[in-house]
């Protein structure tokens, strides 16, 4: 029995990134113990497959079920709500997060199961809901930030006042099974625990939610908070590194020495890793997180067209990308460096540019992460314009199957414009892929796969000799285009010949 179920859903078709706990949701759940409430947090992302959701609603008998999600899960959320109302029209169903934020017109007008939707931070909001709903106290046009049906008719409230204090909020995890998450470090594979330091961006790049969720108001909890919960962490759970979740870490130096120095005051010895901006480091900086125990650092770079970044917002240059990928290497911090192709304004000059970029620092960069193809998230100033200029078609909803006239990944439409579609999308992976294919360790580890053994591995099971034929001939001819295109580089000693041709 629980007076409040939140319900974190299933990514269905997403990548498959380790499991991170939802610590917003988590957060939320603390607050409404608080103040009184009895509160249960299903994560449905550690869950086992089949478990029944209706059953586990129905012993919970909730009055309320918040339910958060990202725009990949959005239908899961839908469903359960659809489950909810089955089980009882008295319960109330609460939507929050970046997605529903963003859409709550959209969603409110075509998913009749969800009843209110929480902008923006929920804490705050969702308490004064929980309060409403409840307790009966106060009346629901004076909750801000949140939107809600009425009449027939969608009334969104006046916008809540960001949290000022972070510090306020709790950092316990007791509402989450922890020992279900599998938070590895990358490289180094060991387990570790996700920790914000912060909210929001003040940076406004057209492709990304975070500045539009939280406006350009960047808040930080204090240097003491942080190692507390980090101190929690390992008494708690055993870790043995730390994930820090902030949209970037690095944007107030002040903040990030002040917990560097607060780290190695208490003689906390753990690795860690971050995401920084490449305009908000120097090299005194990095120097002072890896005495700290930085080990590893990822960034975005998109492009490196000065055309391109400046249409997207990015506010970086180029230089600024080479001397952190330069600082690094020399403190012996690895880095992750994310591009993209397909962005406003980009053609394929443009993209061949940062294909060529790509390729002369390879070897500074110890994980490449490359997005082929840019993602229209709700709220962004990248889904304003696909709507403005028909990329998006009109009749484009957030809570409707995508149609199949849409180019998308993962129920996400993908911006296709005329001077940038799928197929250069699709040159670009294959020119991605032959730079990946030249070095050495990526070449020794392709062939790695299609060792006779490892095919027959993969495939003795219920296969047929026909099968397993057929399969073997795909991958011989496959290897072979591959020799053929590395003796021909070898022979020409040109890769310039080879990567653009």
């Amino acid at each position: 029995m629980a007076d409040i179920l939140l319900i974190n859903p299933k990514n269905i078709g997403a990548l498959n990134f380790d499991s991170m706990p939802p610590l917003g949701l988590a957060s939320i759940g603390c607050v409404l113990e608080q103040k009184g409430f009895s509160v249960k947090l299903l994560d449905l992302e550690i869950t086992p497959e089949n478990l029944d959701i209706s059953a586990y609603i129905s012993n919970c008998s909730p009055k309320v079920i918040g339910l958060s999600g990202t725009s990949m899960s959005r239908f899961e959320s839908f469903k359960i709500a659809n489950i909810a109302k089955k089980i009882s029209s008295k319960i109330n169903t609460v939507y929050g997060g970046c997605h529903a934020t963003f859409t709550a017109e959209d969603t409110l007008s075509h998913i009749s199961d969800i009843d209110y939707i929480v902008h923006g931070e929920g804490e705050m909001a969702f308490l004064e809901l929980a309060n409403f709903l409840i307790l009966k106290e106060g009346t629901i046009e004076t909750i801000k930030g949140i939107s809600f049906k009425k009449e027939g008719k969608i009334i969104k409230n006046t916008s809540r006042e960001r949290i000022s204090n972070l510090d306020d909020l709790s950092y316990s995890r007791h509402l989450l099974e922890m020992k279900k998450y599998n938070t590895k470090l990358e490289f180094l594979n060991l387990p570790a625990i996700s920790i914000m330091t912060s909210r929001g961006c003040p940076y406004n790049c057209n492709f990304c939610s975070a500045s539009a969720m939280f406006g350009t108001v960047y808040t930080m909890r204090s240097a003491k908070h942080v190692v507390d919960e980090i101190e929690y962490c390992i008494n708690n759970f055993n870790i043995k590194g730390i994930k820090f979740f902030d949209s970037t870490m690095t944007l107030e130096k002040k903040h990030v020495l002040a917990i560097a120095k607060e780290i190695k005051s208490r003689k906390i010895t753990l690795p860690w890793e971050c995401e920084i901006r490449v305009n908000t480091v120097d090299r005194p900086l990095l120097e002072a997180m890896k005495e700290a125990g930085c080990y590893y650092v990822n960034f975005g770079v998109e492009s490196v067209s000065e055309k391109v970044l400046e249409a997207m917002g990015k506010n970086i240059n180029i230089r600024q990308v080479i001397d952190t990928l330069k600082w690094c290497k020399e403190l012996n911090i690895k880095t992750k460096v994310f591009f993209t192709f397909g962005h406003i304004k980009e053609t394929w000059r443009d993209a061949l540019k940062t294909i060529k970029f790509i390729n002369e620092h390879f070897n500074d960069i110890s994980k490449l992460a490359i997005s082929y193809g840019i993602r229209i998230y709700p709220g962004t100033r990248l889904e304003k314009y696909a709507r403005q200029t028909g990329l998006l078609p009109q009749s484009f909803s957030w809570s409707m199957p995508i149609s199949t006239n849409i180019f998308s990944y993962d129920t996400i439409p993908i911006l296709i414009q005329s001077n940038f579609g799928t197929r250069e999308i699709e040159g670009i992976k294959e020119k991605i892929r032959w730079i990946n294919l030249s070095r050495k360790s990526n070449f020794k580890e392709y062939f790695r796969k299609y060792r006779p053994q490892n095919i027959f591995n993969k495939l003795k099971d219920g296969k047929s000799f026909l099968d397993i034929s057929a399969y073997a001939l795909k991958r011989l001819l496959e290897i072979c285009k591959v020799m053929i295109k590395i003796l021909t580089r070898k022979r020409n000693n040109n890769l310039q010949r080879c990567l653009f041709w």
